[in-house]
């Protein structure tokens, strides 16, 4: 995985021929995010994978996947 700028992404991944994008937080948990075009991916890598872009522009526009399950800080 490639990592992001960002304080809640820590990583991202991205298949161009399944068109998923798969990101992984800080606390640990891990999405997958389906039928994300590579053009918006492109633009995502553009800001250096950057929170911002990813709220704004790809969460809760895909369907989503949780792949692995975060850890609470006490």
């Amino acid at each position: 995985m490639n990592t992001s700028q960002s304080s809640h992404l820590m990583s991202h991944n991205y298949d161009p021929d399944s068109q998923v994008l798969t990101i992984q937080f800080h606390d640990g948990s891990i999405y997958q995010y389906a039928g994300v075009p590579l053009t918006e991916f492109h633009n995502f890598v553009q800001t250096g994978g950057s929170g911002t872009y990813f709220w704004t522009k790809i969460r809760d526009r895909y369907p989503t996947v949780k792949i692995a399950p975060g850890v609470r800080k006490r």
